[in-house]
């Protein structure tokens, strides 16, 4: 009476447990494949990072000659000191690229400036 109606047991425990099955051979090949492009296409990012690293190290050591004559010129400037004291900013920023950010951080830190030493800001 009962043996008409039981089910198997360790079918209906396994139902709702997933298992991983080894994967055939064409999607082992397609993974393989998968991981050679991303190999290759790490390698050209590197060789474009290594090739970006040159050109900025050239920037620098130009830019690096650049600062130590105009600090130079700076240094050994024949200045007469003023009668009245008054002091003069010399401000300089960039012109080039997309730099829109420095100026207004050039101008902000010289106004702040003014603002510690009493001049007026207008």
């Amino acid at each position: 009476m009962f043996a008409s109606r039981a089910q198997p047991v360790a079918s209906v425990l396994s139902a709702g447990v997933q298992t991983r099955n080894m994967g055939t051979l064409r999607e082992i090949q397609l993974r393989l494949k998968a991981i050679q492009n991303i190999g290759k296409i790490t390698k050209s990012m590197k060789m474009i990072a290594s090739t970006k690293v040159g050109k900025a190290q050239k920037a620098m050591e130009s830019a690096r000659v650049y600062g130590s004559t105009s600090a130079s010129i700076y240094k050994n400037a024949n200045t007469v000191p003023l009668e009245n004291e008054e002091k003069v900013y010399i401000v300089s920023s960039s012109d080039r690229g997309l730099c829109g950010g420095i100026h207004s951080s050039v101008a902000k830190a010289t106004r702040r400036m003014m603002v510690a030493d009493g001049a007026p800001t207008n």
